[in-house]
């Protein structure tokens, strides 16, 4: 529909002559025309921005702000781990779906140096909740914590807090003694709960001159959370220290565990026998043993990007240090370096029974034999 045939529509009263004087020297009749554009399903952003601009020119806020809270939809929550293009591209998309220009509104608003209730609206819809508490509490502190009651984020919902208590702290007139002050801050601790602020995150706003006594009760409360924080604190390190020396009593009796390994013995995944073949092997508590060589080849698939590296970094250093073989002396140097390199192999690589362990889970989807086997 055309603005034109939008304008005939509009029902206005008129007299025999054809002009109505209540319309025409009615200073609202702008805003009572563009109105009923928009009624008709105008979608046209210059309609929206002018009529923004001529409510924000009348002395009473409340037109504005119901036009306001019907156009301007609230900000979308993001969701965590969302790339900034994303919450770009997101934003975007509002924008070019919304009639209004909220950018324009919010200069328009904030130009007037009044309807500061609006411009909250305009930055909530922006998301922008910090810039819309601090201008709330210009105006209406009521109105700020209100909009960090509304905040889900932990950490935001602590700043928003913070500047409500700095400006509790900072504003009217204060007693000498600085009771006022006091007064106003613990009823901001008391509003948001001790959940998210306590008296010490609120002392630097504190006059230096205020006494103790006047929010005592609140020490005593921060105290008495401290010492049943301390005493869940000393019940963990009991609990810690327990199960260090539980796993201390294990390793010692790891250490003097033994185990078997009869003459003839095979190894499981090779057949070959472990003592003719002169060959480093390991024997596991399961009863199976195993070659090093064969258990290499078993394990490594199965191991992750930075223990592979670590197989092969101590797999280096041990060939380095053996082709000093020609010179004993050397190799007494790097006795205890050697023992704690093939250790730390054995911990990679034999850490489990290949056939009882992991590695036998993770292998379930393979086949009994290769190609070249068969």
């Amino acid at each position: 529909m055309h603005y034109e045939e939008q304008r005939k529509s509009i029902s206005l009263s008129t007299g025999d002559s054809g002009t109505n004087p209540s319309f025409v020297n009615d200073p609202n009749a702008s805003i009572t025309y563009f109105e009923g554009v928009i009624k008709l399903g105008s979608s046209s952003r210059a309609i929206y921005n002018y009529l923004t601009s001529l409510y924000a020119r009348l002395e009473d806020e409340g037109p504005l702000f119901r036009f306001l809270s019907v156009s301007v939809p609230a900000a979308a929550s993001v969701p965590f781990g969302q790339s900034v293009s994303d919450i770009l591209l997101k934003q975007a998309e509002e924008e070019r779906n919304c009639p209004l220009d909220r950018g324009y509104a919010l200069r328009t608003i904030l130009k007037t140096g009044r309807h500061f209730r609006s411009a909250v609206k305009l930055y909530m819809g922006f998301g922008m909740r910090q810039q819309a508490v601090e201008l709330a509490l210009k105006v209406d502190p009521s109105l700020a914590r209100d909009l960090a009651r509304q905040c889900d984020d932990n950490g935001e919902t602590k700043r928003l807090w913070l500047m409500i208590a700095r400006n509790a702290a900072g504003n009217g007139t204060t007693a000498r003694d600085g009771k006022d002050v006091v007064s106003r801050v613990v009823m901001v601790l008391k509003e948001c709960g001790p959940d998210i602020l306590s008296i010490e995150d609120v002392l630097p706003f504190l006059p230096d001159f205020a006494q103790i006594d006047q929010f005592k009760d609140e020490i005593c409360e921060a105290l008495a959370s401290y010492s049943s924080k301390i005493e869940h604190y000393l019940k963990e390190m009991n609990e810690c220290d327990q199960t260090c020396d539980a796993l201390r009593e294990e390793l010692l009796r790891l250490k003097e565990t033994g185990t078997q390994v009869r003459a003839d013995a095979r190894c499981a995944l090779t057949n070959k026998r472990i003592l003719e073949n002169g060959e480093p092997f390991y024997a596991f508590p399961s009863g199976y043993a195993v070659l090093e060589s064969a258990l290499k080849r078993e394990v490594i698939p199965y191991l992750n990007e930075k223990q592979l590296n670590r197989v092969k970094f101590i797999e280096n250093e041990l060939e380095r240090i053996r082709k000093l073989g020609r010179n004993p002396y050397e190799i007494a140097k790097y006795e205890y370096e050697i023992e704690e390199l093939i250790s730390e192999l054995g911990g990679l690589i034999a850490a489990e029974c290949p056939l009882t362990g992991t590695v036998m889970v993770e292998s379930i989807d393979s086949g009994f034999s290769s190609d070249d086997e068969d």
